[in-house]
């Protein structure tokens, strides 16, 4: 996996799509039987980029990898409730199904400990996040370089398997 330097705008605004988004991917697969989730993911990102576009919201195609994580981005001015609505459409158009709770509880332990760990790091004014969300797109400093370095090094340490994504 390459690694990149994503600014914190990048992280959905609501983590808590993640907890609708991460897929089970062999619903929509057209492999046969004994295919590994890798293969039954193949274009699904760019299905769901399709479904999200006809939806009204101008969105690039996730890579699978990101979309299987949930880590996908709520557009710069988009509603976020309106983008979860249509995430979720998109989600059951395609046949993909959510995680599991033990998958939720896991986000919700993980971004509980990142936002801890970001106050700890001299954002003390870093607001309470709903349970499973990481949001730092409304915080006055996210632009910051230095809270930028405290996001990254946190959700790092935190929440190691949580995908950033780098807009543009």
């Amino acid at each position: 996996m390459t690694e990149t330097t994503p600014r914190p705008r990048a992280v959905l605004a609501a983590v808590a799509l993640l907890a609708a988004l991460p897929l089970a991917l062999s619903a929509c697969s057209s492999a046969g039987p004994g295919a590994d989730s890798t293969s039954a993911a193949q274009g699904v990102g760019a299905k769901w980029g399709e479904c999200m576009r006809s939806a009204g919201f101008d969105v690039p195609d996730p890579a699978d990898e990101e979309l299987a994580s949930g880590v996908v981005r709520t557009p710069p001015g988009a509603d976020d409730q309106a983008f979860g609505d249509a995430a979720r459409t998109c989600q059951h158009d395609l046949g993909l199904k959510g995680t599991d709770d033990a998958q939720r509880q896991t986000w919700e332990r993980q971004y509980g400990q990142v936002a801890s760990c970001i106050r700890e790091h001299g954002f003390a004014d870093f607001p309470e996040q709903e349970p499973g969300v990481l949001n730092p797109a409304d915080y006055a400093r996210s632009e910051e370089p230095a809270f930028e370095k405290a996001f990254s090094d946190c959700l790092a340490e935190f929440a190691p398997d949580t995908k950033q994504s780098n807009p543009g």
